[in-house]
C-alpha cells in the first residue's frame, strides 16, 4: 500500500507532454509535484509550442492530501484527495494577459509573468476552491516513476459540458469535484523523481 513516504520528493515531467483538452484542442505542458509529508504543490507550466520554447501559462496549486483505498480498477493504484489551500495562475502572454483583464474576475489588474492568487473567485483557466475544494484523483508509483490519472473520453466529456456552461460543477455524479467522478485511468506520461 502507497505511504506518504513513497510520495516525499520533488517529481517532474521529463518532456514536453501532448494533452488534449475536452473541447480537442491540444495543450503542451510541463508538470512538477512536490510532496512534504501531508503537503503537496504542483506546478503545470504550458507552453504554445511542442518545444517548450513559447511559455504560456504556469497554474500552481497546494494544499494537504489524504491517501485512501486501493484503486478498484487500476492495478497498482491508490485513491488520493487533494484538498486545495491556494491556486495561483501567471499568465506569460500579453494577449492572455489582455484576456482574463477582460473576463476573468480578479481584484487588481493582471500583469505579464506575475503569479495571481485566484484562490477566492477562479478564472478562466482554474475554478475558485469554494467551487471546487477537492480534486479526487488517482496515484500509481513504479520505481521512481509517478503516474497521476487521467479522464476517459465519457468523462472528458462530461468535462466539456462544464467547461461550456451546460452544468454547475457540483452538482450531480458528472462534477469534477465528485468522487463519482475520479479519473479512471492513468495518464500517459509519468513523472519522475528528481535527486534529492
Amino acid at each position: 500500500m502507497l505511504k506518504r513516504e513513497d510520495l516525499r520528493g520533488n517529481w517532474q515531467s521529463p518532456i514536453i507532454e501532448t494533452i488534449e483538452n475536452p473541447d480537442g484542442s491540444f495543450m503542451y505542458i510541463k508538470r512538477e509535484s512536490i510532496f512534504i509529508d501531508d503537503n503537496w504543490d504542483i506546478f503545470i507550466r504550458a507552453y504554445l509550442d511542442e518545444e517548450g520554447e513559447k511559455p504560456f501559462f504556469t497554474i500552481h496549486a497546494k494544499g494537504n492530501y489524504i491517501l485512501g483505498e486501493k484503486s478498484e480498477t487500476l492495478s497498482g493504484a491508490v485513491a488520493v484527495d487533494f484538498h486545495n489551500r491556494a491556486r495561483y495562475v501567471t499568465a506569460h502572454q500579453h494577449s492572455l494577459v489582455d484576456m482574463l483583464n477582460e473576463i476573468s474576475p480578479f481584484d487588481g489588474e493582471w500583469m505579464l509573468d506575475l503569479e495571481h492568487d485566484v484562490s477566492s473567485k477562479g478564472c478562466i483557466l482554474v475554478p475558485s476552491i469554494e467551487t471546487c475544494p477537492v480534486e479526487y484523483d488517482v496515484i500509481k508509483i513504479q520505481g521512481n516513476e509517478i503516474y497521476f490519472g487521467d479522464f476517459t473520453a465519457e468523462q472528458k466529456e462530461d468535462i466539456k459540458k462544464l467547461s461550456q456552461g451546460d452544468q454547475n460543477p457540483l452538482d450531480g455524479p458528472d462534477g469534477i469535484c465528485s468522487t463519482d467522478n475520479r479519473p479512471r485511468q492513468l495518464i500517459d506520461y509519468p513523472m519522475f523523481k528528481q535527486n534529492e
